[in-house]
């Protein structure tokens, strides 16, 4: 509660009552320990013992004890408001929810630090039951949250054509008396990307050796905008479908595979079918959103 309540400019101090003292911490060692803090400390954070068990906190002291995290907040912040801008994208509000947004001294901070850039601040009546209220509707109603923004970029991993100019030669792979590039990161969706609740997206690939009777689908995942390469540093594998895809002898064109990536809720179904239909693949894994 003190933590929500607490307001610099009109708390000269603020009370502090330990709800349990225990074996470990008697009223004389509190004393002894204000005693030694005091005089160690500069004069304006000088604490008083109140009672048995209770501390005065001066406003400078418990400003200190706030300054670390409301810069954290106010650097995220700036972080994804930074991210809209960078999209061309107008951004007009802030809500602030949960139950440190009922701060004062946060909401003054917040305030400050945006407000003059046009954007408007708004706290609920009730910022504490907000997250709780919210996950309560979304329980009772799923589609009352319409999009989502991915937090990640998804893809699956495919050959290319190699480019020289664009691909390195420790990635050229010759198949068949083609040049082609391996381990390219093939995105489905990128990194904030607004994504609607049920959305599909579907891409078709076919197999570069003309003999190929399976093809593995690999899916990956990273926190990079624009990966290029499967093995670049932050990508990790999310799950694979091995589908069969025609006879031996059968022309490549005849052996496309349709992948599809259906993302739900909380989860992303993907699914491999052959040309014909025939077979067909599933596996999940989760969506991550912000």
């Amino acid at each position: 509660i003190l933590k929500r309540k607490f307001n610099p400019g009109h708390d000269e101090r603020s009370r502090l009552q330990l709800a349990h003292m225990g074996e470990d911490l008697s009223s004389s060692d509190l004393k002894a320990f204000v005693n030694v803090h005091n005089e160690k400390c500069p004069p304006e954070y000088k604490t008083k013992v109140r009672g048995s068990s209770g501390l005065d906190l001066p406003a400078p002291l418990m400003t200190s004890f706030f300054e670390p995290l409301f810069e954290n907040i106010k650097s995220k912040v700036s972080q994804l408001v930074d991210q809209i801008k960078l999209k061309n994208e107008s951004l007009s509000y802030i809500f602030m929810v949960g139950g440190f947004s009922e701060s004062p001294f946060l909401k003054a901070e917040i305030k400050k630090q945006f407000e003059n850039q046009g954007i408007h601040i708004l706290v609920p009546r009730r910022p504490q039951v907000s997250v709780i209220r919210g996950a309560c509707l979304y329980g009772l109603n799923p589609r009352s949250i319409t999009s989502r923004i991915a937090k990640k970029t998804y893809g699956i991993n495919t050959l290319t054509t190699f480019d020289p100019e664009r691909h390195p030669e420790e990635k050229k792979v010759i198949i068949e008396g083609e040049e082609f590039c391996e381990d390219i990161f093939d995105a489905f969706i990128t990194k904030g990307d607004a994504i609607a609740s049920d959305e599909v997206h579907t891409k078709t690939y076919c197999p570069v050796r003309s003999r190929q009777t399976v093809m593995r689908i690999i899916f990956y995942c990273t926190e990079n905008d624009n990966p290029e390469f499967i093995d670049e540093t932050g990508v990790s594998q999310l799950g694979e479908l091995s589908i069969d895809i025609g006879r031996p002898f059968q022309n490549i064109e005849d052996k496309t595979v349709k992948v599809t990536l259906l993302f739900g809720d909380t989860n992303i179904n993907a699914t491999a079918t052959n040309r014909d239909g025939t077979e067909i693949r599933n596996c999940d894994f989760k969506f991550e959103t912000s």
